[in-house]
């Protein structure tokens, strides 16, 4: 059977961003992240290592986002690199980023982005 386990609305003010306004003045962020692994029948769970610890993955991505990029792309990436190199038993990493108002420019519209890897 299929685990997913997910962690959303991770919520971060952060200064990501092409203009320089946004290095000075930064801007909301948030973070969605889904992962998913293949689980026999018969598997007990009966301690934290038997399951993806999400505190660890909030604190993976609180970090991820305290390095500043120009790209949300970019940052995008990294998480979804990081998550998988920590997690080999996983089949499936989903990492949606959402950039709210970016720069003040778009009328309260957000942009977002997704990164998918099946592994």
């Amino acid at each position: 059977m299929k685990l997913e386990t997910r962690l959303e609305g991770m919520e971060f003010h952060a200064f990501h961003g092409w203009y320089p306004e946004e290095a000075k003045n930064g801007g909301k962020f948030r973070v969605d992240v889904i992962l998913e692994q293949f689980v026999y029948d018969d598997k007990e769970f009966k301690d934290l290592s038997d399951v993806v610890n999400y505190e660890d993955v909030f604190s993976m991505v609180s970090t991820q986002m305290q390095h500043r990029r120009q790209l949300i792309e970019d940052l995008g990436k990294s998480i979804i690199n990081e998550l998988c190199d920590k997690y080999h038993h996983l089949q499936k990493v989903k990492v949606k980023i959402t950039k709210y108002n970016p720069a003040g420019k778009f009328d309260g519209a957000n942009a977002v982005i997704i990164f998918e890897r099946d592994l």
